[in-house]
Formats: C-alpha cells, sequence, structure tokens
C-alpha cells in the first residue's frame, strides 16, 4: 500500500528528514527540480518555449532551479516572478539568484501566445485560507494559456488547491500533469482536487518511510502490486468449492432480477466456491438461464421462515440489499437474515434503509462482521448529516460511522473511502466516470461478498473489492472505451483482472 499525506503530515515528514537525517533542505529541492524536469521529458510535452511561474515558498525555489535545469540544457526558458523577493527563503532566493546569474529572463508580465510549456510553482502544500482576488485572478489568467495550446505542469500539487481537503481556494490551476514529491497528498485523491491535477505522477526525491517516524500516515491506497501479490488471492491446489467460501445473496424484488444476476455473476468471477440466490419467484427464470450454476431460492407473497433459517445457516456470508425494495415484506426479509444470521454481513442499496433503525444494535454487538456500501446519498440518509458536510470531510465521516457502529463502511464515490472500525483508512484510486452507469454498485457488492467468503477480513475484503472492481472496470474503458460501459462489460473484464493473481 502507499501513504497519503495531509498537508501536515508531508511538513513534518519533510522537517524529519532535513533536521534528523541532515538532508538540506536545498538539496531536497534540487532533487525535486530534476524529478519534474524529468518527468516532463518523459511525457513528450513540448519545449520550444518554457515559462516557469514562481512563487516566493519552496514551491517557488523548486521552480527556479526546474528554470536553470532547463537552461542548462538549451531549452529556452522565461520565470514569472509570482512572489515578494523579500518573503523568499534562503533556499529560494540560491535558486532565484542562481536564474538571475545565468541570465535567464525574469519576467513580471507574459503574453499567453508566447510558451509551449507552462510550469507552476506559485504555491505548495501550505495554501489553506481562499485566495484574494487578485491572486485568484492571476491564477486563472495562468489557466488562459491553455486557450492557445499550452499544457500545464504543476510541480507538487496544483497552486490553490487545499494538499488536505481537495478543496479550491477560490481559484486553482488546471494540470495536465502533477509531479508530486515522496507521497501522494489527501487533497490530490479527493475532488474537486483530483480534477485539478491531471496526469498524477509519484517521484521519488530521498524521503523515504523512516522520515514517517514522527507521523502516523491517516490514509493508505492499494497499488496494482497489492493485488498481484496478495496470499488471499492464491488458490490452493488442494482445494475444492467449499474451500473459496459459500454466499448468499438476498437481492430483487418481482420484476427486479437483474441486481440479482450481476451480484451473484460478479461474486463467482471474483472467486466465490459457491452462491445462492434468494430473490422474487419472478426472477427465478432469468436467474436459472443466465447463471445456472448459482443455487436459487425464491418467496412470492410472504416468506417460509423454515426454508430461509435453513438458507441463511448454510451460508458464509449474507449479502443483501439491492432491489429487494422498502415494503413490509422486504422489512421482514431483512429483520430475519440480520438477526439470524451469525456470518459475515454485507448490507447495501434498500437493506441501508432498514438497517439505519438499528443503529444502536450495532453500537452494542461489537463482534459482528459488517460492512455497509452506500453511496453518496445513502450515506446522508443513514447519518443523517448533510450531503455538503459529508463533501467537506468524506474520509473523516466515513471513519466515524465505521467506528461508532462497528463496521466497515465503503462510502461510494468517484474516489471511494473505506474505513474499519478500528480506524484503519483507504481512498481507491482505481475506477472511470464510464463506470457512473446502472448496476455496476451490485457488481462491487458481489465482489465484497466473495473476497469475505474466501476468508479476508471485512477492511481487506472492500479495499480489495474496491481496487479489484474499479480495476476491472478500467480494463473494459480500454478495450470498449467509457461511453457507453455497462456492468457485464466490468464483469467479463473481472476474468483477466483476477487471472494476474493466479500467474
Amino acid at each position: 500500500m502507499e501513504y497519503i499525506l495531509t498537508a501536515e503530515e508531508m511538513r513534518k515528514c519533510d522537517q524529519y528528514t532535513i533536521e534528523h537525517f541532515g538532508v538540506p533542505s536545498v538539496v531536497l529541492m534540487e532533487r525535486a527540480a530534476l524529478k519534474c524536469v524529468n518527468a516532463i521529458i518523459q511525457e513528450g510535452y513540448s519545449l520550444d518555449r518554457v515559462l516557469v511561474v514562481c512563487g516566493s515558498g519552496n514551491n517557488g525555489g523548486d521552480g527556479f532551479a526546474i528554470a536553470r535545469i532547463f537552461h542548462e540544457r538549451g531549452v529556452k526558458v522565461d520565470v514569472l516572478l509570482a512572489g515578494s523577493l523579500s518573503q523568499m527563503s534562503t533556499e529560494t532566493r540560491g535558486n532565484y539568484e542562481s536564474c538571475v546569474k545565468y541570465g535567464i529572463p525574469i519576467r513580471s508580465a507574459v503574453k499567453d501566445d508566447e510558451y509551449t510549456l507552462i510550469v507552476d510553482a506559485v504555491f505548495g502544500i501550505g495554501i489553506n485560507r481562499v485566495l484574494e482576488k487578485p491572486t485568484a485572478e492571476f491564477i486563472e489568467g495562468i489557466n488562459s494559456f491553455r486557450n492557445n495550446g499550452a499544457r500545464i505542469v504543476s510541480v507538487d500539487i496544483p497552486s490553490g488547491v487545499n494538499a488536505t481537503t481537495g478543496e479550491i481556494m477560490g481559484a486553482a490551476i488546471r494540470a495536465d500533469m502533477t509531479v508530486t514529491f515522496g507521497y501522494y497528498k489527501k487533497g490530490l485523491m479527493l475532488y474537486p482536487g483530483a480534477e485539478y491535477a491531471g496526469k498524477l505522477m509519484l517521484v521519488n526525491i530521498g524521503i523515504t518511510d523512516e522520515s514517517l517516524r514522527e507521523v502516523t500516515p491517516s490514509l493508505k491506497c492499494l497499488t496494482r502490486s497489492d493485488i498481484i501479490n496478495a496470499p488471499q488471492f492464491k488458490r490452493p491446489d488442494h482445494s475444492h468449492k467449499g474451500t473459496f467460501g459459500k454466499v448468499l445473496i438476498v437481492a430483487g424484488s418481482e420484476n427486479m432480477g437483474g441486481c440479482a444476476l450481476l451480484a451473484a455473476l460478479s461474486c463467482f468471477r471474483a472467486g466465490a466456491g459457491m452462491v445462492r440466490v434468494l430473490t422474487h419467484e419472478n426472477n427465478r427464470k432469468l436467474i436459472n438461464d443466465k447463471l445456472p450454476e448459482a443455487l436459487v431460492d425464491t418467496y412470492k407473497d410472504s416468506i417460509d421462515t423454515v426454508k430461509l433459517a435453513e438458507v441463511v445457516k448454510w451460508a458464509d456470508v449474507t449479502a443483501i440489499g439491492p432491489g429487494i425494495g422498502k415494503d413490509e415484506l422486504a422489512k421482514k426479509l431483512f429483520e430475519f437474515t440480520f438477526f439470524k444470521s451469525s456470518g459475515s454481513f454485507v448490507i447495501d442499496a434498500d437493506a441501508l434503509s432498514m438497517l439505519k433503525h438499528y443503529r444502536m444494535t450495532l453500537k452494542k454487538d461489537p463482534g459482528r462482521n459488517i460492512i455497509i456500501t452506500p453511496h453518496i446519498g445513502e450515506f446522508v440518509k443513514f447519518t443523517g448529516m448533510d450531503r455538503e458536510v459529508v463533501m467537506k470531510d468524506l474520509v473523516g465521516l466515513t471513519k466515524r460511522v465505521a467506528q461508532t457502529f462497528n463496521l466497515t463502511c465503503v462510502t461510494k464515490d468517484s474516489r471511494s473511502v473505506i474505513s474499519s472500525r478500528e480506524g484503519e483508512c483507504c481512498i481507491n484510486l482505481t475506477g472511470n466516470n464510464g463506470m457512473a452507469t446502472a448496476g455496476m454498485g451490485d457488481c462491487l457488492f458481489g465482489i465484497i461478498a466473495a473476497f469475505l467468503a474466501k476468508g479476508m477480513t471485512p477492511y481487506d475484503a472492500a479495499v480489495y473489492g474496491c481496487y479489484v472492481h474499479g480495476y476491472a472496470g478500467d480494463l473494459a474503458a480500454g478495450k470498449r472505451g467509457k461511453t457507453g460501459l455497462i456492468a457485464t462489460d466490468l464483469i467479463d473484464a473481472l476474468r483477466e483482472c483476477m487471472g494476474e493473481s493466479d500467474e
């Protein structure tokens, strides 16, 4: 996993590297500049005419060093000074003076049709207040260079993005690429900051995990190597269908069989050994025809509690919610399975509105393995919080819900947030906007249930489930495009995605 740091956590990490390990700030600045230049060249951006926009802080110091390195390599480069000489740190002032001695033009104003590449080094990760109008207008002026075809690369973070919250502080640079140092910043992971960052490139400038001795990172993200190397995904040769778990999918009221089918099919594709579907009688033919591998139990006008008790007892994991409805029959179905099941539980969609009435039960029973998977609207209803409040602190509130109600919470969004009841927290970085279509949540629901059945902890099942779900969506989009992507495309891609861990 990769760590994701807040602005304050990153500042402490920098300071520890400088003070404890004795790595001078100017050395880190030089390394950052070199990595930025190399990243720009690697991406193939036009260097016909380069403008580096520098502020007074250390981010500006990186920018002056970038300008000098480009000059040394024969690139025609100018500097636009966006800060005050009197406010520069010693290191920043030193790099500024080097630019002057090399004869690099230091400008106070430029034309927006002169440059092919703009390097944004105005503000770093320390910005925490809304920009005043003249500064905001200056930032928007830099963005306007794009109208004449210039590309923009931001140094560490797009100027104007809050490195901790992802908020736009009045205005922010819209970068084509952001080269960030040491660790991902939380504000680059969350929207709207993530939207302003463009392509995100993480580079090592010599700040290692040893610099985290005085910092406990509040957030992590999964990487592809975590999936490929995960021991939980290795299938032992000496095994049978029971080895990989038995999942009960409770989904689909009358004529809502599609969600049950998508969840069950995803569950199988994610590696579950056996899947049993409990759905309305009208959906039986659909499930039997499209997924003969699944066991099917049905209900119609009433619930056979004797039969249901047997079905619930059979399952290692019960997953309930998609399309079950909110009528009295659905409520009885939820209550019976919730209170009679002794195994792990995944709760989504319609079932979340019913779980809301049993929040006190959750608080009093810390021993159950429960995962909830609300989207933002469902999260708002479950918590009773205002949507704006939730969006401003998605990570903190997801963590609070998980800890308060003794469960694992997956708050689904463009960047889903997963938290355990112990306070572990992760942001998922896979997935794309083509996945904003019906049925994708049902697929995630089935994948998480499968991972839980295979023996993962609730938190790992949720974290790995979100990653695999998004990665499969990315594979599908790469083959079919984002527009018109549908849930069955993702399920097809699951075979390739899961196959990587078999190799």
